[in-house]
Order: C-alpha cells, then structure tokens, then sequence
C-alpha cells in the first residue's frame, strides 16, 4: 500500500517536470507579445496620466513657471543678457502715422535697443504684435501709452512701466491706464504711434538698427 502511494507520488513528479520539459514555446511567445502590448499600453495610460494630473513643474502662471525653471535648470548664464524685467512685459505697437513700416522699426528695437551716443540702451521687450492702429480709442495723431495692468492690485507693475518710460524717454502725461480683463489677457502696455513719435523721447535713435 505504502509502495502503491510512493509510485503516485513519482508519477505526479514526473507529469509536473514533463509539462516544464515539454513547454509549448509557440503558445508562450503569443502571450509574451500579448503581455508585451498590455504592458505598452499601460506606460502609455500612465505617462498621459503622470503629464496631465501629476507634474510637480506644471504651473498656471507660465512667467513664473519660466523664471523657475531658469533658476532650476541654472541658465543665469544663458540670459545674463537679458533683462527678464524687460521680457515679463508684453506689449502691442501700433503705428497711427502715414509712415509705412513704423510699427514694425519700434518692434525691431523694443527687441533689440538702441544706442545713445556710444551707450547700449538694452531693449529685450516682448513684442506681441505690431499693425496700424485702427483709431477706436483716441483721436488725434499723438503718441500714447495705454496700461492694461490693475495696477492698485499689482503695484509692482509701476516700476516696469517707470522702466518702460526711462527706455523710450516718454513722459508720463502721455500713459492712460485702460484696464480691462480682455485686455489684460492680450498684452500689459500698448504703444500708439503718433505723428509726433520722433519729436520728443527717444525712438528716434531707432532708425539704426541692431543686428
């Protein structure tokens, strides 16, 4: 009885090695690719996941997003010839002049500067847009500032628009504050040029530019 019980127990032994031996290689490679696009799928699912629900770097301010990531990723170098104050403004240019060509001469050097005298008066400003001024706001041909920024709840924008001022050597009689969300949305500063741009400030080194 007891050798009866010793032989089952050999056979079991045995079935068990001989399914290992005689594995159908076939079978297991199908579910191999299977188990492969499964586990494809799966990376895919939890990287839209980990970008859209779980980025640590995801920001919604972008301005301060970029500034952090200058910080994070060292680029002090990179930009130590940039004045990040003049970048974070953005502003619109829109020439009001019969003069072709104007808006996009003030872009190229609200981008680039100008020199006064042999002095390099950086520029760097975000330049949104440029085009003709269309004369819904004001009438007249005179140059004016428009602000679009709540400056009561964002003093701080005072000193980039007395920044703004010191570049193009405007006064500030000519600045009008027009906040609205809408605006606000588009640009910080709009820039409308007069027939009298070149006659105070100064644009007017504008007319060489820098490369």
């Amino acid at each position: 009885m007891i050798s009866r019980n010793r032989y089952k127990k050999r056979r079991k032994r045995i079935n068990f090695l001989n399914k290992i031996k005689f594995l159908n290689f076939k079978k297991f490679n199908f579910n191999y690719s299977r188990l492969l696009l499964w586990g494809g799928c799966i990376l895919i699912f939890y990287s839209v996941m980990q970008y859209n629900f779980f980025d640590p770097s995801e920001n919604n301010n972008p301005r301060d997003w970029n500034k952090k990531q200058i910080k994070k990723l060292n680029l002090s170098e990179l930009y130590k010839l940039k004045n990040l104050n003049h970048h974070d403004v953005r502003i619109w240019v829109l020439n009001n002049t019969n003069q072709r060509g104007l808006a996009a001469k003030i872009r190229d050097c609200l981008e680039k500067g100008y020199y006064l005298g042999e002095t390099h008066i950086k520029g760097d400003y975000n330049i949104l847009k440029q085009d003709n001024f269309n004369g819904r706001w004001s009438d007249g041909l005179k140059t004016e500032i428009f602000v679009h920024v709540d400056t009561i709840n964002n003093p701080k924008f005072n000193e980039d628009l007395k920044e703004f001022l010191s570049f193009t050597g405007y006064s500030k009689n000519i600045v009008k504050y027009r906040y609205e969300k809408i605006l606000y949305n588009e640009r910080d500063i709009t820039i409308k040029l007069g027939e009298d741009w070149d006659k105070t400030g100064n644009l007017v080194q504008c007319d060489n530019p820098i490369n």
